[in-house]
């Protein structure tokens, strides 16, 4: 994306230049015959957007890097852990800012040049949300009532009002992940520990006993959740074992049963000859 917004951005230079000298070799021809700026202005603009979308890229790369630094992962698990209020928030946000954009400019729009469209509206907004309060004269001028009602509406709700609940989710955010340290990447302790070793190595820093501490501390700590899991898959395993065991009985009981009587022993003396033989001599004697 980098990449073609630059090429993008190298064109539209080339393109602003080409227009600039064109109009400047039109007005030097005739003075007196007007010129058209506005497809030089057009070219300015979408130079200058191209341009500010490349650097607010390579700031967001730019703080991708940085995640490896403690304090910045841990700004960027608040905000992760902040993201789903944050969200909320926002659409508020963006239904209330618009609002207070449309109403100027239905009442304003046809006196005050600031409030003339909606974009212009937004913007002149945008500017009072971070302090700039010099269109209050000019909307007071135009009506006594609504221009006061609307500034002061608008600073309670936006500036004063949304502002601190967004500070406020930021606060409990940064106190979960505090109470919380799974919620962390643990890239930046890896990243640290590595420095601190290689440092350490090499003889150009003493080895912090505290972090050392830490570590082995952390590193206990996971042997004894590993135990505890041992531990647990065992129970599991011992009782699976002696469940199936219980249930070969069960059905070792249920086969007994349910097969075929065995054969009484008078049966087996007529099936078989010599119990039979036996027992006709001794009929003959009697």
């Amino acid at each position: 994306m980098t990449i073609i917004l630059s090429f993008a951005a190298f064109g539209l230079f080339a393109t602003r230049y080409a227009v600039l000298q064109k109009s400047l070799e039109t007005l030097q021809k005739n003075r007196k015959e007007f010129v058209n700026f506005t497809p030089l202005w057009v070219a300015s603009m979408a130079y200058d957007y191209t341009v500010a979308s490349i650097v607010f890229i390579a700031n967001i790369k730019m703080l991708r890097l940085f995640r490896f630094n403690r304090m910045l992962g841990f700004l960027m698990a608040v905000l992760a852990n902040a993201l789903p209020a944050l969200a909320s928030l926002g659409i508020i946000f963006i239904v209330a800012f618009a609002a207070y954009s449309l109403c100027p400019l239905l009442i304003f729009g046809s006196h005050v040049y600031t409030y003339s469209t909606f974009l212009r509206a937004l913007e002149t907004q945008f500017t009072t949300l971070l302090g700039r309060t010099e269109y209050f004269p000019l909307i007071k001028a135009v009506d006594a009532f609504w221009g006061p009602m609307i500034f002061f509406s608008f600073s309670f709700a936006c500036v004063i009002f949304l502002m601190n609940i967004f500070v406020t989710v930021i606060n409990i955010s940064m106190n979960e992940v505090e109470n919380n340290p799974d919620l962390m990447s643990p890239e930046s302790e890896v990243v640290t520990y590595v420095v601190r070793s290689i440092k350490s190595t090499l003889g150009f820093g003493k080895r912090d006993e505290g972090n050392a501490m830490e570590y082995h501390g952390a590193f206990d700590s996971m042997d004894a959740r590993m135990a505890s899991l041992n531990e647990s898959l065992d129970k599991m395993l011992l009782h699976d074992l002696a469940e199936m065991s219980l249930r070969q009985r069960q059905l070792g009981e249920c086969r007994r049963k349910s097969s075929f009587p065995q054969p009484l022993p008078e049966l087996r003396s007529k099936e078989g000859g010599g119990p039979r033989r036996k027992r006709d001599k001794t009929d003959t004697a009697t």
